[in-house]
């Protein structure tokens, strides 16, 4: 005999009503599942798992049922083993109501670690923050954060219409994410690639890498200029992910009665969609909590008796419907524009949207437009798809002014969770409200990643790119270098802009928060910000306390932008790269016969800043701040976000990178090797080297 299937109701992302004599739950997401009596609670949990699409190494759910009492109330009561379970299942089978409603909290936990070498023990002390700990005075902080100054681009009556819910960011990190694998992949080779194809790296001009990524910043009153129709850009991941609005449903079909939906909000976007893909309008005649009403919008012109009412079930969330008359009459034709719908609105598309913005904030706006055009063969607006954008990062992520307010609060969790970890605010006071600090700058550095550089090379590289959310800002990175030439995430900070006082500060921090080290080599761009901080007596960076060499690759994008000469350019390249002094007066001297104003040029800039023969070998051969950039590219999707799920973001992301090094170097030691990969090669290289050479 088949065992029945009893459904269970999840709430997650909303919060818990207590009133007399019941509990509630209130916004939030919402899902059906099914249990039977055979399973064990960590089955149910697994399902439960997956329902919500979370990942249990990352993730910690507690669940709590609405359970009925003896005296007809319902109470809150955890279900967290064999026993809470069961007494669920004995109140399904034995009351009127036979679905169970389970009230899910998430909270982000250590991904799980292990290892019995000692010389790792410090990596455990990471811990993931606690998002709800109280912002004490530690913090130096009294009162509240309004957010970054906004954008001019974002200065416009558009914004206005931005109303999304709030909720607490969450960021997963997975050992399956792209750019995990990217960051874990980067050896010295891909660090330091110069050659042709760098005709187009960025040269020392402030301005974004990615000219896209800057426009998507901007609201334009029409689509851009450059139509895109490649469907084949679409990420197939993302693809997967694009999903009608259930399981059970699809916009081809007709509505039936008895259809359940899981909430009034899934029900109007059914509806709407139903509308969109068959070409009608409907109008709404009533709306309420607890019913929802609609009828063709052309009854009177085509005599259509299209009609849908559902109603609210009294003891759940979700709505029924009872009666419906379709389809729409044979003669009623929609007359909708054939580029655009009404009913495609910013909100509808939003919540379309969500699947593909969770795999991938980053992406673009056209992206999106097709995307849209794809399912629903409409062409939306740039600014209806930008503002849908923004929506959707705002209900996954967080409201982008409340990120704001909730950062002091998440840094002092980070703080109080990882001893150690250092955290520097730079805040202007409020003219009306002293209580109230408007956001400036912050930077912070993990415990493990100060204890870790004691143990890498002298070195670190710096780097700034843009912020392209809603609010303006640069991310600055410093990244050192291990024994394996592999990347190790060092400092953070977001600024308001790479200027002269943002660089100066950013150093400022790293030198006293940070380390101490003497002689320690400084790679960057040649940003006029970071040379005045360089040369600046007494800031713990001016020579022989510290030694600061440029980036080869965006010096060669300046000799290739001011001279227009791509050989020029890659003899530069072999110049910089010559270890013996008879090949850099070579490649110099080519340079010198090609183009005088070219030479002259570069031997106005200190060779030592260049030259790895000049160098006195404090750069370690490191050319470029490919590494700092690198791991611009793997925090890209984060640019787009809110402050504080940004934030999140890297820390996840580095904890996660430190874990599957941890693990790496745990391998090569039980394997018995005594150095490193790097370090191994380089030896053997060398000594069958040393057996031919006369």
């Amino acid at each position: 005999m088949e065992l029945p299937d009893y459904p269970i109701y999840c709430h997650w992302g909303g919060e818990i009503l207590q009133s007399s004599g019941d509990v509630t739950y209130k916004g939030g997401e919402r899902k059906f599942g099914f249990v039977n009596c055979q399973m064990s609670y960590d089955e149910v949990l697994s399902k439960v798992y997956d329902l919500m699409r979370c990942d249990s190494r990352y993730v910690e759910l507690k669940l709590l049922m609405r359970y009925p009492m003896m005296s007809g109330s319902y109470e809150a009561i955890p279900l967290d083993d064999d026993n809470s379970l069961k007494a669920m299942l004995i109140a399904m089978s034995q009351t009127q109501s036979t679905t169970m409603q389970l009230f899910i909290e998430q909270l982000p936990k250590q991904p799980e670690t292990q290892s019995h070498l000692e010389s790792f023990h410090e990596m455990d002390s990471w811990a993931s923050p606690f998002p709800y700990l109280p912002l004490t005075n530690q913090s130096g902080l009294t009162g509240s954060f309004t957010r970054m100054l906004t954008d001019e681009q974002y200065a416009s009556e558009h914004i206005s219409e931005l109303t999304s819910p709030t909720q607490t960011p969450h960021v997963e990190a997975t050992n399956g994410d792209p750019s995990m694998i990217l960051f874990d992949s980067l050896d010295q080779i891909c660090v330091d690639f110069f050659g042709d194809e760098a005709v187009g790296v960025d040269s020392d001009v402030d301005e974004d890498e990615d000219t896209q990524d800057a426009n998507d910043k901007a609201i334009r009153e029409s689509a851009p200029s450059q139509i895109f129709n490649n469907v084949a850009e679409l990420d197939p991941i993302l693809l997967d992910s694009w999903r009608t609005w259930s399981n059970n449903h699809s916009f081809d079909g007709e509505f039936a009665i008895g259809q359940e939906f899981d909430s009034l909000a899934q029900l109007k976007d059914i509806v709407k969609g139903y509308s969109i893909a068959k070409n009608h309008s409907f109008k709404v005649l009533e709306s309420e909590p607890t019913k929802y009403v609609v009828e063709c919008k052309r009854k009177s012109s085509c005599k259509c008796s299209w009609r849908l009412r559902a109603i609210k079930d009294p003891c759940l969330a979700s709505f029924r419907i009872v009666r419906y008359n379709g389809p729409h009459a044979s003669n009623c034709l929609g007359d909708i524009n054939s580029i655009d719908h009404p009913l495609l609105s910013s909100d509808f598309v939003c919540n379309e949207i969500k699947d593909l913005i969770r795999a991938d904030p980053s992406l673009k706006i056209r992206v999106i437009v097709q995307a849209v055009k794809v399912k629903f063969k409409y062409t939306i607006t740039y600014k209806r798809a930008w503002s849908a954008k923004q929506k959707a990062i705002a209900s996954i992520f967080g409201d982008w002014e409340q990120s704001y307010e909730e950062l002091p609060r998440y840094m002092q969790a980070l703080k109080e969770s990882n001893p150690g970890t250092v955290v520097e605010w730079c805040t202007l006071a409020s003219n009306e409200d002293p209580s109230v600090h408007i956001f400036l700058r912050v930077f912070w550095a993990f415990k493990p990643s100060i204890d870790g550089f004691k143990h890498c090379r002298p070195l670190i590289t710096i780097d700034g790119t843009h912020l392209y959310g809603k609010y303006k800002g640069t991310l600055l990175i410093a990244m050192g270098t291990d024994a394996n030439s592999q990347l190790f995430p060092l400092a953070f900070a977001i600024v308001e802009s790479e200027n002269g006082e943002s660089w100066k500060w950013f150093m400022k921090c790293i030198r006293h928060l940070v380390t101490q080290r003497e002689g320690l080599c400084v790679i960057s761009d040649r940003h006029a910000g970071i040379l005045q901080t360089m040369n600046e007596v007494n800031s713990g960076w001016e020579e022989p306390r510290a030694h600061h060499r440029f980036c080869t690759r965006h010096l060669a994008s300046n000799v290739n932008t001011q001279f227009k000469n791509a050989y020029v350019k890659n003899l530069f390249g072999k110049a910089a790269d010559a270890r013996q002094r008879k090949k850099f007066d070579y490649y110099l001297g080519r340079i010198g016969e090609l183009n005088v104003e070219a030479h002259k040029y570069l031997m106005d800039i200190s060779s030592h800043r260049w030259s790895i023969h000049h160098d006195g070998g404090f750069r370690y051969g490191v050319k470029t701040t490919n590494m700092s950039e690198a791991f611009n590219g793997v925090m890209k999707g984060a640019r787009c976000l809110p402050i504080t799920a940004l934030v999140r973001m890297t820390f996840y992301r580095v904890n996660s990178y430190f874990v599957t090094r941890r693990g790496w170097g745990k391998r090569r030691i039980e394997e018995g090797h005594d150095f490193v990969e790097k370090a191994t090669t380089t030896i053997e290289m060398n000594m069958a080297k040393s057996r031919v050479h006369h």
